[in-house]
């Protein structure tokens, strides 16, 4: 296995793992700066992945990243295939200090792309209260 750590600014782009790049099992890590988060941030991004349905390796994970430079907790975790259209996904971030890594896994060679675009972080109040609020139902 092999990681590849990128600190990665684009804008009007998105940024994508190709299959044939790689092996099963193989992780690109995209990491964003280092920064502290208030309870109830809330992380917004697309993705697309386009897996074959025989895949069980592909995956798309959210981790927190800490400054000790270890994968702490799994925010989110996205498997399967989710056809041609992009999807998004929304996520409450916890408190603290740390860095968010978006890892792609790579699944079967050519048939397990995995895409991300617009990352956003934002704490409006009002979107905090709704992730806090939500957070205490589940």
């Amino acid at each position: 296995m092999f990681i590849i750590q990128q600190i990665i600014c684009i804008s009007g782009s998105y940024i994508t793992v190709l299959s044939d790049i790689g092996q099963v099992g193989d992780q690109v890590v995209l990491l964003s700066p280092l920064a502290t988060h208030e309870e109830g941030t809330l992380l917004t991004f697309n993705y697309h992945m386009m897996i074959s349905d025989e895949d069980k390796t592909a995956a798309l994970t959210v981790f927190t990243y800490s400054q000790l430079h270890v994968h702490e907790l799994r925010l989110i975790e996205i498997r399967g295939n989710h056809g041609t259209q992009w999807q998004h996904a929304e996520v409450c971030l916890p408190e603290g200090t740390y860095q968010l890594a978006f890892v792609a896994t790579h699944g079967l060679q050519f048939s397990s792309d995995i895409a991300l675009d617009d990352i956003e972080l934002n704490s409006d109040v009002v979107l905090r209260q709704r992730c806090l609020s939500d957070r205490t139902k589940g």
